[in-house]
């Protein structure tokens, strides 16, 4: 499960929040050192992370760090989210590049790169591997990623035919569905998406063209979390439920309707806000799954905001001066 958007702020600042739904666990705010050192479950490599990170993690992994989401030190936040029984590892390890299982490519993702561009430029050199040949099986990680700096960029990163492959998401939005194509269309039941290609002067109205990629598209809006044309008259009430797709589009209204932050601590007021809207509750009839955390960053700030499921305070983290 999980839910996933970015929220911004127009002073500049940007807020990436989550909810973690899983099975429950230790949850603790991690701190990682540059040159953290660490060894891949896949065929002990050793790592040496040069960039510090401040996140969320399982505090009883006990081979190293188990980061869920977080930021480094330059302000590239990342998070991992369950994917649906879709994921695609590599079976064969290529000559050259780093193995890792999937639940360990956060912890080089945010250690080893400092931007989103960073993240284009090096993706291709890392592989998410299967258990079969590993040192330490590790069993079936079904994960895909999501990330954001300070430009503003959010993209989505899923393991495809055993490569990691990026997509643009200028909708701010994402949860545990396979295909976010298929998400962004069921939204425009509930909204008229109102979004602009960079290379274009005028809004384009994507209903007419409902096989257009979401490549390059940025929002045509002064409030950069508005993505509609504002008006929802003849739209049908949006989803109720915890299924993905119900929790992507009341994550993406709730955004498009918010008031436009001023500051890091009115952007974190909203975006917990619209975290009540998409928490999964602890159910005897349901599942095992719920939300057994909340979390938020400021990646200029390079804060780190964090609830717990039993707690209804939240906690304030940030780099120590001596990393």
């Amino acid at each position: 499960m999980c839910t996933s958007f970015q929220l911004k702020s127009s002073d500049g600042g940007l807020v990436f929040a989550r909810t973690m739904d899983w099975h429950t666990f230790n949850a603790a705010a991690l701190v990682l050192p540059r040159n953290y050192e660490w060894t891949s479950v896949y065929n002990n490599q050793k790592m040496i992370n040069p960039y510090a990170i401040l996140g969320v993690g399982n505090s009883e992994m006990r081979l190293h760090a188990d980061i869920s989401d977080g930021v480094n030190e330059y302000g590239l936040a990342a998070q991992k989210l369950t994917f649906s029984n879709q994921s695609d590892y590599a079976k064969e390890a290529e000559k050259g590049k780093v193995q890792l299982a999937a639940f360990e490519f956060l912890l080089w993702l945010l250690g080893n790169c400092r931007s989103i561009e960073e993240v284009r430029q090096n993706i291709d050199n890392v592989q998410l591997m299967t258990d079969e040949n590993a040192i330490y099986k590790f069993g079936r990680n079904d994960l895909h990623f999501s990330a954001t700096d300070p430009s503003g960029q959010m993209i989505n990163i899923e393991p495809h035919g055993g490569r990691l492959v990026i997509s643009d998401n200028p909708i701010g939005v994402v949860t545990n569905a396979p295909k976010f194509e298929n998400e962004v269309e069921k939204l425009r039941t509930y909204m008229d998406i109102n979004l602009l290609t960079e290379s274009e002067n005028t809004s384009v109205s994507k209903n007419e063209d409902s096989n257009s990629s979401l490549e390059n598209l940025s929002v045509k809006n002064d409030n950069p979390n508005k993505i509609s044309t504002g008006s929802f008259n003849g739209k049908p009430v949006f989803p109720g439920g915890f299924t993905p797709t119900a929790r992507f589009i009341r994550a993406a209204i709730y955004k498009e309707r918010a008031v436009y932050p001023k500051d890091e601590q009115q952007n974190i007021i909203e975006a917990w806000h619209i975290l009540n809207g998409v928490t999964v509750p602890k159910s005897e009839g349901r599942s095992g799954t719920y939300t057994v955390y909340r979390s938020a960053v400021e990646v200029n700030s390079r804060r780190l905001y964090l609830q717990t499921y039993d707690d209804l305070s939240i906690q304030v983290y940030r780099f120590p001066d001596e990393l």
